[in-house]
């Protein structure tokens, strides 16, 4: 079975961390965020994640690159897979926060069972995110 099958379907976020040099790691969007991500078969992808503590009324402004990267975000395009480099990258169509319109998201993977890694390394600050999504399997 390929990766692009073993990645098709529904995930839900079970956290996010964002790691920095000095060995720093928070919870990026609170202890227990929630979030959306789907990969259907014909290439298409949308994600959404979103806090859920008491801090997400300071998330409001959807233009705002806080609130994208530690409040609520959503975006949605297609997909495509590089299983050598263990790499998915999300061509974005549509999004909450404007600046990721038009962009390409890469983001390594590691796939084990129905827990699907995904490491996002930030091209603004020198850190990197770590999502870690379980497979919805009804």
């Amino acid at each position: 079975m390929t990766t692009m099958h073993q990645l098709v379907g529904t995930w839900r976020l079970v956290s996010q961390h964002t790691h920095y040099p000095d060995g720093t790691t928070i919870a990026t969007r609170g202890e227990n965020p929630d979030g959306i991500l789907i990969y259907d078969e014909f290439g298409n992808m949308a994600v959404q994640l979103m806090r859920t503590d008491a801090q997400l009324v300071h998330y409001t402004d959807l233009n705002s690159r806080d609130t994208a990267m530690s409040g609520y975000h959503a975006y949605y395009g297609t997909y495509e897979i590089d299983e050598k480099a263990s790499v998915v990258r999300h061509h974005v169509v549509g999004a909450a926060f404007p600046d990721y319109r038009s962009t390409t998201q890469v983001r390594h993977f590691k796939l084990e069972d129905d827990i699907l890694t995904l490491q996002a390394r930030s091209t603004v600050e020198d850190n990197f995110r770590v999502l870690v999504w379980q497979r919805v399997t009804r």
